[in-house]
């Protein structure tokens, strides 16, 4: 039986930070196309343990959002090839990432593929602003801005990691503080559905899978990358991107957050033709979570008639 972590002090268990970049929002169809993993070890510092571009074995999309093209991971490592060095260095750790809901989702079905069925405990760097009073959900950008954390977004996963790695010391040194020592403690603060993967057991080791580790050569963006114009409406796609998929990550959107949305999209002024390129996007991605199951009950319906009203205060939803 699985005793899980809820009992183990924060400060004594390993933690792997993830995060990925992919094709698109839809775990199952779209496939990650960029892994970086930070590992922290108790009393030690984060240490990238892992870094690299994947080869989707299908077309790379939302080229705009994170400026991967299929030019780029035409040499790169497929996830089968990296699937034991992913788990190497997640294993026996807790598992935290700034959009945990997205991340895990996508961890589970990259995993399954290769035989690896599996529930990690794993908590949200984006959820604990509010767990812990110090802000609403934002955006890894602001987080980073208001805590004092050096961040250009970019939608390089090792850049993205490393700015959630250190907002999770700065968490950690406040739960310290507050004399929060164990992760039950921690889920006492607040009730999220992340909270539940509290009772679980960190993921084994490769071996347990029957998987191999460091057979294959990585590819990352993060050596010696070369120097790019900044283009600002680029910029500013990623920036509307990030406020969206941080509103629908858990697919429980309120009117505060569709307000927050509201106010980031009049800030960066994209056109009515890109908002619905996003839109579209964002609402075919829920659509496809739904009904992957071969069944669309009353509550995801209604789920989605609060989505696309939401999309629709925002500027376009599908039927507009």
């Amino acid at each position: 039986m699985a005793s899980g972590i809820e009992s183990r002090r924060i400060q004594d268990t390993p933690i792997a930070i993830l995060d990925f970049e992919t094709t698109g929002l839809t775990p199952g169809y779209d496939r990650v196309v960029e892994v970086c993993v930070v590992r922290r070890e108790p009393g030690g510092d984060p240490e990238v343990v892992l870094d690299t571009l994947v080869n989707p074995l299908r077309p790379v999309a939302a080229t705009e959002i994170h400026g991967i093209s299929d030019e780029d991971v035409a040499q790169a490592p497929t996830f089968q090839q990296i699937a034991g060095d992913l788990v190497a260095a997640v294993s026996g750790c807790a598992i935290a990432a700034y959009n945990v809901y997205f991340d895990m989702k996508f961890l589970a079905s990259e995993l399954q593929g290769v035989g690896v069925h599996c529930e990690p405990p794993h908590f949200c760097l984006m959820y604990m602003r509010p767990m812990l009073g110090l802000g609403k959900r934002c955006r890894l950008e602001d987080a980073c801005q208001e805590h004092n954390i050096e961040y250009e977004i970019a939608h390089i996963a090792a850049q993205d990691v490393q700015a959630s790695a250190q907002l999770l010391e700065f968490y950690l040194s406040v739960l310290e503080e507050r004399g929060i020592r164990t992760f039950a403690e921690v889920a006492s603060l607040k009730s999220y559905k992340f909270t539940k993967s509290f009772s679980k057991d960190p993921l084994a080791g490769p071996a347990e899978f029957n998987l191999s580790r460091g057979g294959t050569k990585l590819l990352s963006r993060s050596v010696s990358p070369a120097p790019q114009a900044i283009d600002d409406t680029k910029h500013r796609v990623q920036e509307y991107w990030d406020a969206l998929r941080t509103v629908v990550a858990d697919l429980e959107v309120t009117d505060e957050e569709v307000e927050y949305v509201v106010q980031e999209r009049k800030r960066l002024g994209l056109p009515k033709e890109r908002l619905r390129v996003m839109h579209a996007r964002a609402f075919a991605s829920v659509i496809s979570q739904f009904i992957g199951d071969q069944w669309l009950d009353d509550r995801e319906v209604l789920k989605l008639r609060r989505l696309r009203q939401c999309l629709s205060k925002l500027g376009w939803a599908p039927g507009d």
